[in-house]
């Protein structure tokens, strides 16, 4: 099955989040609508029904101010009476306002005017009686009953208004409280898909990085190794243009030299010139060989060495350099006897710094040449520290390794020698460095690879 690139699935998991967020929002808004129109209804209903209770309350002022100045006299009922109307008018009028879209209500309404209406009139009736023919008259009135009959009426009316209302009330809260928990509902169902969808794009992104990188890391590797090919091959073209090119014309200019009546001694002088130049030529190709051999053998094989045996093993074969010059050698293998480690390679690192501490001495002092081992943080060190020449680090620092590099005038130096010890400590995993002062001597640390 085909991966998804990164960009996919970013597009993807943005996309899901996008719809799932319009879905929310639309329902959400779909839910807030049918919140609001149940608040207005709410709103409106409770109106109504406060309303009605002031209407209620009005009718009552009329019979109680009826009551009153029928059996006192007293005008100031009438002042009740007459309030109780005039607020009746409003009330009614703002009932009819309330409901005038719905036709139901304004039906209910007409009854309910009608009642008032004829509880006007009867209340009319008694205050008028009490006014012209006296208490008596008035009560006789009363006594027939039909004020109670109608204000029971009006009572019962407004109930049943209420009672109704409150009804749809609780079915428009019912309503309300439904929409909440599903909005809320949606919310969370909304928040719980993003995490997921979140979770499920971290985990993919995270897996694209971690390929991304891996691949990253495989394209620097190949890019390092084409840049090591690149160097081995320019490395190769400055060995083979300084070392052989030399050598070959050496061999074309003295056969060049020799004619068909040269005499057998200028035979022989060339013949020996020749030997010396194809034993330089030989030199030339077998270091040749070997540093292409160090480059590209990966894997090298180790075996536990001791260092005392490879010192004297090469002390041994530089035993003319070492009589011839005088040097003073000492050894302290005593923290760190031995080590796993390439052979060849590590003769070839003992023999390069031994021979280099020899070959530049200082003329006017006795060649020292100390060479002890240590272990620190349990890695393991190597110094070789002399009293010759030295280096100018701060002139020639970033050369001391270089191919061909030569700080001092002797008719055996190629610069090689340094370059190939530093290539092969380095294809081990080591490193090694140096610390010199000119007419002082110089100190090589080798740090083996773990």
């Amino acid at each position: 099955m085909r991966r998804l690139s990164l960009k996919t699935t970013i597009d993807i998991t943005f996309l899901v989040i996008v719809v799932c967020f319009a879905m929310l929002a639309y329902s959400i808004h779909n839910r807030s609508q049918s919140v609001k129109q149940n608040r207005i209804i709410v709103n409106h209903t409770s109106n109504i029904n406060s309303v009605l209770e002031k209407v209620l309350s009005s009718t009552i002022d009329i019979e109680t101010g009826t009551r009153g100045y029928t059996i006192t006299g007293d005008e100031n009922y009438l002042e009740v009476y007459n309030h109780g109307h005039k607020n009746l008018e409003i009330w009614i009028d703002s009932l009819r306002s309330m409901n005038e879209t719905d036709e139901l209500q304004i039906k209910k309404l007409d009854t309910l005017e009608k009642l008032i209406d004829s509880k006007k009139k009867i209340s009319a009736m008694v205050i008028q009686a009490r006014k012209e023919s006296g208490m008596e008259k008035a009560a006789e009135i009363v006594k027939k009953g039909r004020g109670k009959e109608v204000m029971d009426s009006i009572r019962k009316s407004i109930r049943d208004y209420q009672n109704q209302a409150v009804l749809i009330l609780t079915e428009n809260l019912s309503q309300t409280e439904e929409n909440v928990k599903a909005r809320n509902n949606n919310f969370f169902l909304f928040t719980g898909i993003t995490f997921i969808i979140l979770i499920f794009a971290y985990i993919k992104i995270r897996q694209t990085t971690q390929r991304l990188l891996l691949d990253k890391i495989i394209q620097e590797n190949l890019m390092d190794e084409l840049t090591i090919q690149n160097q081995q091959l320019n490395d190769f073209a400055n060995i083979t243009s300084h070392n052989l090119r030399s050598p070959a014309s050496n061999i074309t200019a003295l056969i060049a030299t020799i004619e068909e009546n040269s005499p057998v001694e200028e035979y022989r002088m060339i013949f020996d010139m020749l030997k010396k130049v194809a034993q330089n030529l030989n030199d030339s190709l077998n270091q040749l060989m070997e540093v292409l051999h160090i480059k590209k053998n990966k894997i090298v094989e180790k075996e536990l060495l001791a260092f005392q045996e490879i010192f004297s093993k090469i002390t041994e074969s530089l035993q003319g350099e070492i009589l011839k010059s005088g040097a003073i050698i000492k050894a302290d293998f005593k923290e760190v006897q031995e080590i796993a480690y390439s052979r060849i390679y590590l003769e070839s690192i003992f023999h390069n710094l031994i021979s280099n501490a020899i070959k530049y001495r200082a003329e006017d002092r006795t060649p020292e040449i100390t060479i002890r081992s240590e272990r620190k943080n349990n890695i393991v060190y190597l110094y070789v520290i002399d009293n010759g020449l030295g280096i100018d680090l701060s002139k020639n620092g970033h050369k001391v390794f270089g191919m061909h590099q030569i700080f001092h005038n002797h008719p055996e130096a190629k610069g090689i020698g340094l370059f190939m010890t530093k290539t092969q400590i380095e294809s081990m995993k080591g490193k090694i460095s140096v610390a010199s002062e000119v007419n002082i001597g110089t100190t090589f640390t080798v740090m083996f690879g773990t």
